[in-house]
């Protein structure tokens, strides 16, 4: 059955909410955690955003007769991905609570920069000079916001947001070359699990009281990854990536709005405008890569024809 253009559009469109929900609820999470590392062990904080987390995916898992795709095919992969998840996520910890929300995010937002750089090392891929030029772009936009008369470049928070920045880009480097053998499922538990497993172990040696005041939080902070991790599913499910990749850095809005509201934090101009050319220099990227993708397509289809 043919999908009418009308019920086409529906659909992407729809896909485009979800990532914008998923986006929100992921950007609560954080709210969570930055709370909640006010007062814990930022390992304590991330063994608690695996922890909190695996009873939904695990009842999603049960719900969706899925358990039998979770076996793992090259588990020393998983290992090394668990390995520095737990140290990318116990960094990203730390900046949230070292930083306002919205400058964790424009850090956070070099992501895409390093992942396109390191791709070509260790994914053996080829990257365009347009490529290259957003990346160089989008560095001046870290100079910008990191400038000493915004963030600056010594602060611990900014150190350690961009070590975080480079361990979530070895990841997501980690996940592409996994998705060649492992299923979406296999990926999605064993991170919880390390997060849960590891950070747990490793939060024992500076494990702090949690009261009845944390609790809600805690929901949360489960409530809103497991949401959002549905959400973003639909989202990939009724749009292609090439669409929703922009929608990702909608953070950014969610990152100004609940860091004013919970803490009252507004960054300053220099943060903005670097942000803001980083953000750009991301979408481009996206955009190029989606070109590329289609035109391999296009190459492959042809010499399926012929």
């Amino acid at each position: 059955m043919i999908m009418s253009p009308l019920s086409a559009h529906e659909r992407i469109g729809k896909g485009i909410l979800f990532m914008i929900l998923a986006v929100l609820c992921f950007s609560l999470m954080d709210v969570a955690m930055k709370h909640l590392a006010g007062h814990m062990s930022a390992m304590q904080v991330a063994f608690f955003r695996g922890a909190m987390s695996l009873p939904f995916i695990l009842l999603w898992l049960v719900a969706t007769k899925s358990l039998a795709r979770v076996r793992p095919r090259r588990i020393h992969l998983h290992l090394i991905r668990g390995g520095i998840s737990i140290i990318f996520l116990v960094l990203t910890v730390i900046t949230l609570r070292e930083l306002p929300l919205a400058n964790a995010y424009a850090i956070f937002f070099v992501a895409p920069l390093l992942i396109t750089l390191l791709s070509v090392p260790l994914l053996k891929e080829k990257v365009g000079i347009h490529r290259y030029g957003a990346v160089l772009v989008g560095f001046i936009g870290v100079l910008i916001m990191l400038n000493p008369n915004a963030m600056g470049f010594l602060s611990y928070g900014v150190i350690i947001g961009l070590l975080a920045t480079l361990g979530y880009a070895l990841v997501m480097i980690l996940v592409r070359l996994m998705h060649r053998t492992e299923t979406s499922e296999s990926l999605m538990l064993f991170f919880v699990l390390s997060l849960s497993l590891g950070c747990g172990l490793l939060a024992l040696f500076d494990w702090r009281p949690v009261t009845l005041g944390d609790i809600p939080w805690l929901l949360g902070l489960g409530v809103s990854g497991a949401i959002a991790q549905y959400l973003l599913t639909e989202a990939y499910r009724m749009a292609p990536p090439a669409v929703l990749s922009s929608f990702e850095y909608s953070a950014m809005i969610w990152a100004l709005a609940l860091g004013y509201l919970f803490w009252g934090d507004w960054p300053g101009p220099w943060v903005l405008v670097g942000a803001a050319v980083v953000i750009a220099s991301g979408i481009y990227i996206s955009h190029r890569e989606a070109m590329r993708k289609k035109h391999l397509s296009s190459i492959e289809q042809s010499k399926l024809q012929h």
